[in-house]
């Protein structure tokens, strides 16, 4: 445990450093606009571009490890609205939004920084696929659900083309697209373009993970109830136990990429689902107290679940 305790506590670490720059003032939200613009825009898509460059095209264009990941995604996401939507009664969208913080991990910003640390290289190619079918599957199935407030078929069939469109538009997705392109032309970088790639790619980690601590700040208070905890224990709990018996029993993952997803789906909510609640009117203060929570419990569970995979 010490080694794996090793890993994860400078990651957290750098997720506090940024929840105390924002807590004493010495960067606001303002901030997080900047960093997030260089991580999504630049730092990201240069690592990506560059690994899926380097990589053979099989490795990344994994159906098992896509179909594992979609479907533990789906039966959570189908059970956590069901249960918000009968069992406390809210609506489609309320319901849409819980589920989506059940099963969107943080896989862009934190997960491409811890998981290579505690799995090796090799995990990012792995985390590639599981984070293509949850932007194309699960999320898009949690917007559509959403949008389904009014039981039109014509506003859920909206809601799955907005979803699209907003994955279509997604620079980390034509990073990886164009990294295929050039690894299955096998072409070479230049020495100066390469180790552009590289320092842009190598800032991602840190940047990402200082961001997300910023942006944990929130000076109102959130709203923590019973329904609060219960996301969180699936999400970093019964999320990655089922994606990793999904994988095993069900679609014959290796063992490794079996490991790899689990811990996937055992990283904390994606910041990301607190805006599309807000920007649609959701309850955006549920949202904030899972995000938080997860990912301050997500130093516990995931170091846990960390030590138990490798053992």
């Amino acid at each position: 445990m010490i080694s794996i305790l090793n890993v994860t506590i400078p990651f957290f670490a750098l997720v506090l450093c940024g929840y105390v720059s924002a807590r004493t003032g010495k960067l606001d939200g303002k901030a997080v606009g900047a960093l997030n613009t260089f991580v999504l825009y630049f730092s990201l898509p240069a690592m990506l571009f560059r690994f899926a460059a380097n990589s053979p095209f099989e490795s990344i264009a994994n159906p098992p490890v896509f179909a594992t990941y979609a479907a533990a995604g789906l039966l959570v996401l189908a059970l956590t609205v069901l249960g918000l939507r009968w069992g406390d009664h809210e609506s489609w969208r309320d319901a849409g939004y819980g589920g989506m913080c059940a099963t969107w991990s943080n896989w862009g910003y934190m997960g491409f920084a811890i998981l290579p640390a505690l799995m090796g290289p090799k995990a990012v190619a792995v985390l590639i696929a599981a984070g293509i079918a949850d932007l194309l599957i699960v999320v898009s199935a949690a917007l559509a659900t959403a949008a389904q407030e009014g039981g039109d078929s014509k506003t859920w069939l909206t809601g799955v083309r907005q979803s699209l469109a907003g994955v279509a538009r997604n620079p980390l997705i034509w990073s990886i697209a164009a990294g295929l392109v050039v690894s299955g032309l096998n072409l070479e970088f230049i020495k100066p373009v390469d180790e552009l790639l590289r320092l842009l790619g190598s800032a991602a980690g840190p940047v990402a993970l200082f961001s997300i601590g910023i942006s944990l700040y929130r000076p109102a208070s959130a709203r923590i109830q019973s329904d609060t905890w219960i996301i969180v224990v699936t999400k970093l709990i019964f999320h990655p136990l089922l994606a990793w018996m999904i994988g095993i029993y069900g679609f014959g993952v290796t063992r490794y990429e079996a490991a790899v997803i689990l811990l996937a789906a055992a990283l904390p909510t994606a910041g990301s689902v607190f805006l599309f609640a807000e920007r649609n009117h959701s309850n955006v203060d549920r949202s904030a107290a899972i995000i938080m929570i997860s990912t301050v419990g997500a130093f516990f569970t995931l170091s846990a679940w960390a030590w138990l995979v490798q053992h």
